[in-house]
This record gives structure tokens, sequence and C-alpha cells, in this order.
């Protein structure tokens, strides 16, 4: 009986070691990153995750600083046009959403706001740097100039959580999300112009292509999770042509020349899509879903999110 029971004391204090050794490890684990962003300069990057933010060195990735930005999710990051500030969106989910407006590239704390009653999933800048949006799962997309104390502009344009937004000039967004649809409304006024419905499953993300030098019409992509990625006429409420993958695209980006739309997808893939001839060409074949990617300034590389880890791919001349 003695023996028996020291078996089993052996047993015991085995499986403890286990589950203690399998929680130091849950806790050493390096959360994944959930938002990335490029500098002006093209020198430095900023990812985001629950851990806080790290600033590192572009395109070596050589580890720079890190800073607790007291969020317990972040959700994006967006450096201004001027290249001078940075927001910082995220939240505790079903409690509030905050967007933080730091200096960059030292991250110095300038104004926080908490005006939504969920995480906040996007921000954007306008095209002149003088006001930003931000969109959150609440349904509320808020629009505030500068470092003002509070939002100016609130629009009710849908009737679910909002995923992504788009200024597409100085008076007009693109916002869209859980509703598949895709509003655009004035910034002045929070009037809803047009409302496109084309899209059968939830909207992740709008990109606006960048100023075309031919004088055509820039083009707003969307990307869905009905497999589609869909390009748009915004200002007439025209949809031009769409794309369907074999997986859901989770993550758009032009590149700065506004030639290529990358593309990444659930199923690991980054793409090159021509938005004329719907040609598309595998850049790269991850191990997981691409949730983040970024185009570097001089259109050279871009950067991908693999989990906790990031990747650098060399884009095709």
């Amino acid at each position: 009986m003695h023996h028996r029971r020291k078996q089993w004391t052996g047993v015991l204090l085995t499986l403890l070691l286990i589950i203690f050794v399998a929680n130091e490890c849950e806790c050493l684990a390096e959360p994944p990153i959930t938002a990335m962003a490029i500098s002006l300069d093209n020198l430095l990057v900023i990812t985001g995750s629950q851990r806080g933010l790290v600033v590192r060195e572009w395109p070596s990735l050589d580890h720079g600083r890190a800073i607790d930005c007291g969020l317990d999710s972040i959700h994006d990051v967006c450096i201004s046009p001027d290249g001078k500030r940075v927001l910082v969106a995220g939240g505790s989910p079903g409690l509030s959403g905050v967007v933080q407006l730091r200096s960059w590239p030292d991250l110095v704390m300038e104004r926080s706001w908490s005006e939504h009653h969920d995480v906040v999933y996007k921000v954007a800048w306008s095209t002149n740097g003088l006001e930003w949006i931000s969109v959150s799962w609440d349904g509320y997309c808020r629009i505030c100039k500068g470092n003002a104390p509070a939002s100016h502009v609130t629009s009710t344009s849908h009737s679910g959580p909002v995923f992504a937004a788009a200024f597409l000039k100085h008076d007009a967004v693109a916002t869209a999300g859980a509703d598949r649809t895709i509003a655009v409304w004035n910034s002045v006024s929070g009037q809803t112009s047009r409302v496109l419905r084309q899209h059968t499953g939830t909207v992740h993300a709008l990109a606006l292509q960048p100023a075309r030098q031919d004088g055509q019409e820039q083009l707003l992509a969307s990307a869905s999770e009905d497999r589609t990625i869909r390009f748009w006429q915004a200002s007439i409420g025209r949809m031009v042509r769409f794309h369907r993958f074999a997986s859901t695209p989770r993550s758009i980006a032009w590149t700065h020349d506004g030639r290529w739309l990358i593309v990444g997808n659930d199923d690991g893939t980054v793409v090159q899509l021509d938005p004329t001839s719907l040609k598309s060409f595998v850049l790269s074949n991850q191990a997981a879903s691409v949730l983040n990617l970024v185009v570097g300034a001089d259109d050279a590389r871009l950067l991908v999110s693999e989990g906790s880890e990031l990747v650098s791919i060399v884009l095709p001349k």
C-alpha cells in the first residue's frame, strides 16, 4: 500500500509540474502582432500587440524599444501624413474603445480619447492630416479634428460592428463592417451619401488607391469574408470589377505607385493583384493567416505579421 501511494504521489507531482511548465510557457509566449505601420522616411516600423508598442529599424527589423501604452488590446496604428504623430487604437472588449495620439517617433502621449463603448478597430488620417476617423465594434464612426478634446462628427451608417475606414477626399469617408455594406458619407455633416451593397459577407478592410498620374479616378478596394476583393469608383457608387480568392482576404495595401494591390489571405498566401487585368501573383506562402501587411515607402519590400513573427518580403520590380 505504501509503495502504491508513493507511485500516485509521483504521478501527481509530474502532472503538477507539466501544468506549471505549460502555464509558464503560455505566459512567456509572445502575443500576435495586431497592428503595423512603416514610417514615411522608410527607416522605422511600429507594431502593436497586447504587450504594447515596439519600434524597430526597417527593413532590418532589429529590435528597438518597447512601450506599454496601457491598452488591453491594440488593433491599429496610423502615422500622420506629416510623419510627426501616430494614432494608436484599441481598448477593452465590451467595455471601452480608446484612441491615443502620440508624437512620432518618440511616442510621447499628447491626448487620449475614450468616446467609443467597445474596441476601436481602425483609425485613418485625412489626406491633409487635419482630422482623423475611428471606427469601432460599437457601430459608431467618429471624426475628430487634430487633438481636439472630443469628436465633432458621429455617424451611425452601419447596423453592426465597423472594421474598416478610409478617407476618399477631404470631406468624404468610406466605412465598412459586419453588416456587409460600404457606406460613403460626408465627414462634415455625417450624412450618408450612398451605400454599396454588393458584398455578401463581412467587410474586413478598405484601401484607397494612391493618386494616379493619368488623372483617372482612384479606386477603392474592399476585402470581404465572401472571399472577394472588389474595386469601386466610390464617388459614384460603381463597382468596376472583382476577384475571388480560394480563402478569405484579411488585409490589403496598395503599393505607393498605385499599380498593385497586395492581399494577405487566410490560407497564408500573400498575393500581388493587378487592379485592371486582375492577374495575380503569389509573393509568399506563410504558415498562418496573414492578418496584417504594410508596404514600405519605396515599394521595395512589404512587411507581414505571422502570429508574433514579422516577415519582410521583397516586392518584384
